[in-house]
C-alpha cells in the first residue's frame, strides 16, 4: 500500500456502449446493449464476426491476477476478456485460461495509434484465431480507399496512409498487373480533363529561370561536398553526391541534342507525374512497410507504366 494525494490522480471516464461500438466495428462484429456483469468492473462488448466463430468479447478494467480470476468465474466459457494492458503485469495466463476457458488479450496489443486513426494488428488477430482453436487464417494482401486515408495490408502487416495522388494512381496499377498503362489517360481518369493527343508539345521541360535555379542548386552542393571532403564527413558526402547525381541526371533527360530544353509531349510530361507521385508515396509506404516498399520498387522496373511483380500478390482493392 502507498499513499497517493489526490491532486496527483487523472480520473477519466468514457462510455462502455461508445467504446463497443467502435471496437467492436473495428473487430468487424457486433456490439449487444447487455447489462453488466454483477461484479462491476466488467462489462460485455458484443459478438466477434463468424471467422472469430462469434465468440463474446468482455471488457475488464482491473488487470491483478485476483481480479481475473473473479471475472473470469463470472462470464463463463468461451469468452474473450480484453483488457487495457498487461504490460508490467506477472499474470499468471495460461493458468486462468485453462481452467475457465477464457481467452486474455490486452487492447494494446490489438489495437494501435497511427496517424490519428484506430488500427487494428493483424497479427494479433491471426494469434487469437489460433488461441481460440480456430487456426490460421492469413490477412489478404489489401489496398483501400477508406474515407480520407488508405488502408493497405501486405505479408499480414496493416498500416494506414493519408490520401495523396501518388496513392490513387498505385491503386490504379496494382488493380492491373502486369498490363502497361497509358499516363495521360491515368491522369485524365484522375482530374477529369480531357487529353490533347499524346504527341502533341506541351512546352518546354525547364525554362531559364528552372535553368537558374539548376545552377545555383548545383553551386550550393558543390560547395558543402568540399566542406564534408574537408571534415571527412563520409555519411554527408554520400547523401550530396547522390542528390548531386540525381539532379544532374535530370538536367541531362532533359536537355536535347542542341544543349536546349527537350520539347515536352502530354505523354511525356504525365509519365513524369505520374511516376514522380507514385516513387514520392512508395518512400512515404517506407516508413510503415520497408518489404512493401522493396516489392513496390522492384515491380516499377525503370520508368514504365506497369506494375509486373514476380509474383502477384493477389490484392484486394
Amino acid at each position: 500500500m502507498f499513499d497517493v494525494e489526490r491532486n496527483e490522480l487523472s480520473i477519466c471516464t468514457f462510455s462502455v456502449a461508445k467504446l463497443a461500438k467502435t471496437l467492436m466495428s473495428l473487430l468487424g462484429g457486433r456490439a449487444e446493449s447487455l447489462p453488466a456483469v454483477p461484479n462491476g468492473s466488467v462489462q460485455k462488448l458484443g459478438r466477434l464476426p463468424p471467422r472469430f466463430a462469434s465468440t463474446m468479447v468482455h471488457f475488464c478494467a482491473r488487470t491483478d491476477q485476483t481480479s481475473l480470476i473473479e471475472t473470469a468465474m463470472s462470464v463463463g466459457a468461451k469468452t474473450v476478456l480484453l483488457v487495457p494492458s498487461l504490460s508490467g503485469t506477472r499474470i499468471d495466463l495460461d493458468s486462468i485460461e485453462r481452467t475457465f476457458e477464457v481467452t486474455v488479450i490486452a487492447a494494446d496489443d490489438l489495437f494501435f495509434i497511427q496517424e490519428g486513426t484506430i488500427v487494428v494488428s493483424t497479427a494479433a488477430l491471426d494469434e487469437l484465431r489460433y488461441r481460440l482453436g480456430l487456426g490460421d487464417d492469413s490477412p489478404p494482401n489489401s489496398f483501400r480507399m477508406t474515407g480520407d486515408h488508405w488502408e493497405i495490408c501486405f505479408e499480414k502487416n496493416r498500416f494506414v496512409l493519408a490520401d495523396a495522388i501518388g496513392m490513387w494512381y498505385l491503386a490504379e496499377f496494382l488493380s492491373r498487373p502486369g498490363r502497361t498503362l497509358n499516363p495521360v489517360e491515368l491522369e485524365n481518369a484522375r482530374t477529369g480533363i480531357v487529353a490533347r493527343s499524346s504527341t502533341s508539345g506541351t512546352g518546354e521541360a525547364f525554362d531559364e529561370h528552372a535553368r537558374r535555379e539548376y545552377k545555383r542548386t548545383l553551386a550550393d552542393i558543390s560547395a558543402r561536398i568540399a566542406e564534408a571532403e574537408r571534415n571527412n564527413d563520409s555519411g554527408t558526402l554520400e547523401t550530396l553526391q547522390t542528390e548531386q547525381y540525381e539532379i544532374l541526371s535530370q538536367l541531362q533527360k532533359d536537355t536535347g541534342r542542341n544543349g536546349k530544353a527537350r520539347v515536352l509531349t502530354d505523354e511525356s510530361k504525365s509519365r513524369k507525374n505520374v511516376r514522380q507521385a507514385v516513387n514520392r508515396d512508395i518512400k512515404r509506404i517506407a516508413e510503415h512497410h520497408a518489404e512493401l516498399a522493396e516489392h513496390l520498387k522492384l515491380a516499377f522496373k525503370g520508368n514504365a507504366m506497369c506494375y509486373r511483380p514476380d509474383a502477384d500478390p493477389n490484392w484486394e482493392l
